[in-house]
C-alpha cells in the first residue's frame, strides 16, 4: 500500500512542497549524476514552472545549488528575481542564502547590498541572516565593523544577537590578538548585557585558547576556572585547547595530567588531542613515547590525519632518521592517506641532508607521479643537496627548471 505523504502549511519561506516537486528534488540523489549538476537541474525546472513551484521548493533547490557553487547559486537567484512576481517572490529566506553566497564568494559588499533589499523590501531579519556577513567580516579582520553590527545596528532593525553571534565575534577578537577584549565581551553577556545570549562552552572556549595562543596561560586558566565556575562543562576543544598549550611547554606531565581528568570525565580526545601530544614529546626529545602515542590513537579508534603523521617525520628527518621517517610515510599511503607537499617536503629535506640522493631521486618522482608538483621549498631542496656535494650540473638543471616553472605562471 502507498504511504501517505505528509504536507506542509503554506506560505512564507516554509509552505510545502508539492508531491511533483518533491518527485523533481529526489532526482539530486539518483546513481551516475553529479550532485551540483541535479542542483542546478532542479532548480531550473521548478523556475520554469513559474506559479506552479512553490518558493519553499525554490528555496531548498537554491540551498543545495549554494552548497555545490555560491557562484552559480547568485547566478539562479538573478533568474528568479528577473522573472518577477508574475512567477515567484523571493522571501527572506531567499536573501539569507543569496547574503550567505555573497560572503562565501568574499563579495561582503554583494551580502551587504542583498541584507539592504531584505530591510528594504520591510522583511523581519534574524540573526541568522546576519551570520554569513559577522563570519566573513571577520575573516577579513574587520572584527571591530562586524561589532558595531552586533551591538548597535541589529538592535536598530528590531533583530535581538544570538550567542552565534558574540561567538564569531569572540573568535574575531582572538584571531587578531585582542583577547583581552574578547574576555570583556564574554562578561558583558554573562551580566545579561548580551540581550540575554548568555556564553556557551564556545565562547569560553575561544577566549581560552586566545589567551593561550598569546602566551597568556595565566589568564587562560583564570577564564578557565570561571567556565566551571558557572557550570559550564569543557568538552573536547576546551581541553585539546589546555593540552596543546602544555605540550607546546613541554610541560607533559601537566598535559597527562588533564588527559587522564578529561578522559575520567567522559570526554575523549580526538586527533587533534593526540597530535598535540606526540608534537609535545617529539619536542621533548622522546619520540618513543610519541610513537607509542601513535599506536595508542589507532587502538583507541582514532585515525591519524596528515599532520598528525608530518609532525612525527619531522621531528625524525630533523634528527637524521629519514628511514623511520619513510616506514612512517608507508604506513600512512598503507592507510590511504594521501601525503600533502609538506609530507614529501620534510621527506626530501631527511634525505638531503643524509646526502641520499637517490632516495631523494625515487622520492621527487612518486611525489610527481601523485600528482603533487613541487614548490619553490622543494627546488631549494634539490639545490641545496646537489651544491652540497659539489654537482653544479645538476644544480644548473634544477634552477632552470625553477625557473621556467615559476616564469610560465
Amino acid at each position: 500500500m502507498a504511504r501517505r505523504v505528509p504536507t506542509r502549511p503554506r506560505g512564507g519561506g516554509g509552505g510545502g512542497v508539492p508531491r511533483s516537486e518533491g518527485s523533481i528534488q529526489g532526482r539530486g540523489g539518483r546513481a551516475g549524476g553529479s550532485g551540483a549538476e541535479d542542483a542546478r537541474h532542479v532548480f531550473d525546472e521548478l523556475l520554469r514552472r513559474g506559479r506552479g513551484a512553490s518558493i519553499y521548493g525554490l528555496n531548498r533547490a537554491l540551498a543545495d545549488v549554494a552548497r555545490h557553487s555560491p557562484a552559480a547559486a547568485v547566478s539562479r537567484y538573478n533568474r528568479m528575481a528577473r522573472a518577477g512576481a508574475g512567477k515567484v517572490t523571493p522571501t527572506v529566506h531567499t536573501y539569507a542564502i543569496l547574503i550567505g553566497c555573497c560572503c562565501r564568494a568574499g563579495r561582503l559588499d554583494l551580502g551587504f547590498a542583498a541584507l539592504g533589499n531584505v530591510v528594504k523590501k520591510g522583511f523581519r531579519v534574524d540573526a541568522i541572516t546576519f551570520t554569513p556577513l559577522l563570519k566573513g567580516l571577520c575573516a577579513d579582520k574587520r572584527t571591530s565593523d562586524a561589532m558595531d553590527i552586533v551591538l548597535r545596528r541589529m538592535t536598530e532593525l528590531g533583530c535581538i544577537p544570538n550567542v552565534f553571534s558574540y561567538n564569531n565575534l569572540l573568535k574575531g577578537l582572538c584571531d587578531e590578538n585582542r583577547s583581552q577584549e574578547a574576555l570583556e565581551l564574554l562578561h558583558m553577556m554573562a551580566d545579561d548585557r548580551g540581550g540575554g545570549s548568555p556564553p556557551d562552552v564556545v565562547s569560553y572556549t575561544t577566549v581560552i585558547d586566545g589567551f593561550f595562543k598569546e602566551g597568556d596561560s595565566d589568564k587562560a586558566y583564570s577564564t578557565y576556572h570561571e567556565m566551571l565556575d558557572r557550570g559550564i562543562l569543557p568538552n573536547v576543544v576546551t581541553y585539546s585547547s589546555i593540552i596543546a598549550a602544555l605540550c607546546k611547554a613541554q610541560a607533559m606531565d601537566k598535559a597527562m595530567e588533564v588527559l587522564t581528568t578529561m578522559v575520567k570525565n567522559g570526554v575523549m580526545p580526538d586527533c587533534r588531542t593526540y597530535t598535540s601530544i606526540m608534537h609535545g614529546y617529539c619536542s621533548s626529545g622522546q619520540p618513543k613515547e610519541a610513537i607509542g602515542f601513535l599506536k595508542k590513537m589507532r587502538s583507541d579508534g582514532v585515525e591519524p590525519d596528515v599532520v598528525t603523521y608530518n609532525s612525527l617525520m619531522d621531528y625524525l628527518c630533523k634528527n637524521g632518521r629519514s628511514t623511520e621517517a619513510r616506514k612512517i610515510f608507508d604506513s600512512m599511503t598503507k592507510r590511504g592517506l594521501k601525503p600533502d607537499i609538506t609530507t614529501y617536503g620534510t621527506l626530501l629535506q631527511g634525505y638531503a641532508t643524509k646526502g641520499a640522493l637517490f632516495d631523494m631521486h625515487a622520492l621527487l618522482d612518486l611525489m610527481v607521479r601523485n600528482g603533487i608538483h613541487p614548490d619553490h621549498y622543494v627546488y631549494n631542496i634539490l639545490i641545496c643537496a646537489y651544491a652540497k656535494q659539489e654537482k653544479v650540473e645538476e644544480v644548473m638543471l634544477v634552477y632552470n627548471r625553477m625557473d621556467v616553472v615559476y616564469n610560465s605562471v
